[in-house]
């Protein structure tokens, strides 16, 4: 049994003297099954705050019950007037928003005023679903301890991916279970590692071995067969055949120009730590990002045995106490061993720049702060990603950064500011990234404005010609430049009048489009967009020009 006494939200007044009673607000509503719209009880309710001051503390005692009834209502009084998103939970369903419009989805802000009573509240719960079934080998014997990843197809900067969605692992039946599913497509695998000895004893006796395995029978996730599960759906009997591959050997060394760290006065040399990581680099592969180490003898060498034919990334890291630098080189793995891999950490890297504010502003450059991320997102982050304060006239340092592909960002910008530019003597930073795999760059100039672009609209549903609340919308850039950066497309969502905001707009041209299920970032996919961009609503950003449309809700994608 679960029970809730009061909740503490995130966000706060400042301290002040207790609200009357008369301004004090409430909210009721019921909690239902979406499928069969039967009353969900004992769900969990539960409010958040996301009106107040970050940094501070709000808390609102909750004095009668905050589970649901057996006719699954709820009800929730003395709440301080303020902008709430409210959440139901219940074992056996997907957590849900009031006003979400699918599971898994951003539900819509109830904003109250004082005294408020906002009643007849309706909260839709989807019932989660299941996968299950067995893991076999090539004798049709239960496989125990293998570890199973269910996986959707998301996008991540306009390339699908396969994203973990839950796992599992066999028991000695070779039996697994996977619960918590939301409805959708979703891939499985299953992976086996036994111990080195019989890995090897498998080799050598021409067997090869084990290899991440999709349903039904593959290596290759492309030939993966999708499961299609609905709300509250079990798929039982998906059985896994584990495929068996001859695997190889792959040999190199590292070279470092990171051999010792600074020590204090009196203090022995410390000599830098190495590493080197064999990742996969397959985007649609099992447990894609994951990856292996393996020890760097005296003389820089390492060995990786056993590896998998396939694309990988070979990360070679230099760490001394509070400090790591890397180096990175793509690998295709074939049939035949790789010796001879050659992996070079370089000194570490100091850059240095300038930013000014384009216009008069009162705002204090010494507020803002900048700091480094790995170009690609895909990209692992060995040692700190430091960020660091501008100096009061706007001049920076960042000291100690590997030798690698980074791109810029800041933090503090206050509403209205947008970066216009920053440039490292010929190079666009912004849309090339900061590469310092040649050495230091040149100084880097960079120029805020305080005059972004904002665009406000509506999204009507073509169909009653009615507002559409907590629905995303998504204005994509037209430049074809700045069409393969997600940091110049900006998203927003709609609130109850189905109104949205797009603060802190770069100038240029866009399309504003808004759909009624889309998978997240599919916006950056060329190919996706081709196929809607006549249903975009376009719009031209100007500085410190605010602009007002209307978008139609696109519900055929």
């Amino acid at each position: 049994m679960r029970c809730l006494v009061f909740f503490l939200l995130p966000f706060a007044l400042a301290a002040q003297a207790p609200p009357a009673p008369d301004t004090l607000c409430s909210l009721s509503g019921t909690v239902i099954n979406a499928v069969t719209s039967e009353p969900v009880r004992r769900a969990l309710i539960a409010i958040r705050r996301v009106d107040g001051s970050p940094g501070t503390t709000m808390t609102i005692r909750v004095t009668n019950a905050v589970s649901t009834d057996a006719a699954g209502r709820f009800a929730l009084n003395g709440i301080e007037p303020g902008t709430y998103r409210l959440s139901a939970d219940h074992n056996g369903f997907i957590p849900a928003q009031y006003g979400a419009r699918g599971p898994n989805r951003a539900g819509t802000p109830i904003v109250l005023a004082g005294g408020q009573k906002s009643a007849n509240l309706i909260v839709g719960m989807y019932p989660h679903g299941v996968i299950s079934g067995r893991v076999l080998d090539e004798e049709g014997e239960p496989v125990a301890a293998a570890e199973i990843q269910v996986s959707r197809l998301q996008y991540m900067q306009g390339r699908k991916q396969l994203v973990r969605s839950g796992g599992a692992t066999t028991n000695d039946l070779g039996e697994y279970r996977v619960f918590g599913l939301a409805p959708g497509r979703y891939f499985v695998n299953a992976t086996y590692r036994p111990d080195p000895v019989a890995i090897d004893a498998a080799n050598s006796a021409g067997e090869g071995v084990y290899v991440p395995t999709y349903f039904p029978r593959t290596a290759d996730p492309a030939a993966a067969a999708p499961l299609d599960l609905t709300a509250g759906a079990q798929l039982r009997n998906m059985e896994i055949t584990l495929a068996r591959v001859r695997t190889v050997t792959v040999k190199g060394r590292v070279q470092s120009e990171i051999t010792t760290a600074t020590p204090l006065p009196g203090e022995p040399l410390i000599r830098a730590n190495l590493n080197v990581i064999l990742s996969t680099n397959n985007p649609l592969g099992a447990g894609g990002g994951n990856g292996r180490g393996a020890p760097v003898g005296p003389d820089g060498s390492f060995e990786f045995r056993n590896v998998v034919p396939g694309t990988y990334l070979a990360v070679a890291i230099a760490s001394t106490p509070g400090k790591a630098y890397s180096a990175r080189l793509p690998l295709v793995v074939g049939t035949a061993n790789i010796e001879g891999l050659s992996l070079a950490i370089h000194a570490p890297v100091a850059i240095a720049g300038q930013v000014k504010i384009d216009g008069e502003s009162a705002d204090s450059l010494s507020k803002f702060r900048i700091g480094l991320q790995p170009w690609e997102a895909s990209n692992a982050v060995f040692g700190p990603m430091p960020d660091v304060p501008l100096r009061p006239d706007g001049s920076f340092q960042i000291p100690d950064l590997s030798a690698e592909h980074y791109r810029l960002n800041f933090y503090g910008l206050p509403d209205g500011f947008y970066v216009k530019s920053i440039r490292s003597s010929s190079v666009d930073v912004q849309l090339a990234g900061l590469d310092l795999s040649a050495g230091a760059p040149a100084p880097i100039a960079i120029v805020l404005s305080p005059n972004a672009g904002q665009v406000t609209g509506t999204v009507l549903d073509p169909k009653t010609q009615k507002p559409v609340s907590a629905v995303t919308v998504i204005a994509v850039p037209q430049e074809k430049e700045r069409r393969e950066r997600e940091s110049f497309y900006k998203t927003a969502a709609t609130d109850q009048s189905g109104h949205f905001t797009f603060k802190n707009l770069t100038p240029g041209d866009y399309k504003v489009f808004c759909w009624e299920d889309v998978p997240f970032g599919s916006w950056m996919d060329p190919e996706f967009l081709s196929a809607h961009d006549s249903k975009g609503e376009p719009v031209a950003v100007r500085e410190g020009s605010p602009q007002s449309i209307q978008v139609t809700l696109i519900a055929d994608q």
